[in-house]
C-alpha cells in the first residue's frame, strides 16, 4: 500500500513536471549508433541524465566524476507540439527542458546561458547532445 502511494506521487510529480512552463528550451541531436548511440531509438519523455559539456573533460566518454542532474527532454516536432510518446526519435530535435529537482533551479540558473553545451547521459554513455537556445521559466 506504501509503495503504490509512492508510486502514484511520483507519477504526479513526473505529469507536474511536463504540464510546467519547461525552464529552457534546447537542441539536441541524438548520437548514431556509430557514434556510441543507442543500439535502439529511444522515445519522448525519456529520462536521459543532464551533464554540462564543460564538466566532462573525457569526451566522448562519459567522466564519472562529473556531476550529472536530472533535467529531462520533452522533444518538440517541426510546429512546436510535444511529440507523442512511442514515436522512435534520431537526428536532430528542439526540446523543452525540465528541471526534476526544484532545489536545483538557482544552482542550474547561474550555470546556463543560450549557447551552453550539454550531453545526455545512460548510464556510463554519452547517448546524445545538446545545446540551449532559449531561457524560459529560469530565465533571469
Amino acid at each position: 500500500m506504501l509503495w503504490t502511494t509512492i508510486q502514484n506521487a511520483i507519477l504526479v510529480s513526473m505529469i507536474d513536471l511536463y504540464s510546467a512552463e519547461p525552464d529552457f528550451e534546447a537542441e539536441i541531436t541524438i548520437l548514431r549508433v556509430e557514434e556510441g548511440g543507442r543500439t535502439v531509438p529511444p522515445h519522448n519523455y525519456i529520462r536521459w541524465d543532464f551533464g554540462y559539456a564543460e564538466d566532462n573533460p573525457l569526451e566522448p566518454r562519459r567522466n564519472l566524476s562529473a556531476n550529472i542532474y536530472m533535467i529531462y527532454p520533452n522533444f518538440l516536432n517541426e510546429d512546436g507540439v510535444p511529440i507523442p510518446k512511442g514515436v522512435p526519435l534520431n537526428g536532430t530535435y528542439n526540446a523543452y527542458m525540465h528541471i526534476l529537482v526544484r532545489d536545483m533551479v538557482d544552482y542550474h540558473q547561474s550555470r546556463l546561458s543560450v549557447g551552453t553545451n550539454f550531453n545526455c547521459h545512460e548510464g556510463s554513455r554519452i547517448v546524445a547532445r545538446g545545446t540551449v537556445t532559449k531561457l524560459r521559466a529560469i530565465s533571469p
